[in-house]
């Protein structure tokens, strides 16, 4: 055989296989790109005002944990949860103080933005001044609305 026949061949076994493959994957279920990272920043909202108050609570404890111990790469999944517990608040609070508390949450939303950014460059000192200003907006909120 001569060596065109023979690369014919060779491309013509390649190919159903190629398209086999493509449509195989077609068929599989698309995950959402952070479930196939390995990284969901879906956090459970609780019921009531006070349940978030406590989850807050316990993520601080988890972030400032994590950041002690020089795990930055989690200290995002931690500050992106009480993003978005302080995200929930105002659908559960009175009229009167939702203004105040979606101006905190944008506040806290920055934050938790720039802990990501300087815990995935791994900047330890950066990211320990970033948890202590959200801890401070938290704690600014927590008054502002008189929560227990």
């Amino acid at each position: 055989m001569t060596k065109n026949t023979l690369l014919t061949l060779g491309i013509a076994a390649v190919i159903p296989f190629t398209v086999t493959l493509s449509v195989a994957q077609q068929d599989k279920p698309k995950k959402p790109i952070a479930e196939a990272s390995g990284h969901s920043h879906f956090t459970k909202i609780p019921a009531t005002v006070p349940e978030i108050w406590k989850e807050i609570r316990k993520q601080q404890g988890k972030l400032a944990a994590v950041v002690a111990e020089k795990d930055l790469g989690e200290a995002h999944d931690h500050a992106f949860a009480i993003r978005d517990l302080v995200l929930a608040l105002p659908a559960r609070i009175p009229t009167e103080n939702k203004a105040k508390t979606e101006t905190a949450a944008k506040e806290i939303v920055r934050i938790a933005a720039a802990i990501d950014k300087s815990g995935a460059a791994g900047a330890q000192k950066s990211t320990e001044t970033n948890v202590k200003k959200l801890d401070a907006a938290v704690a600014a909120l927590r008054l502002e609305l008189k929560a227990e």
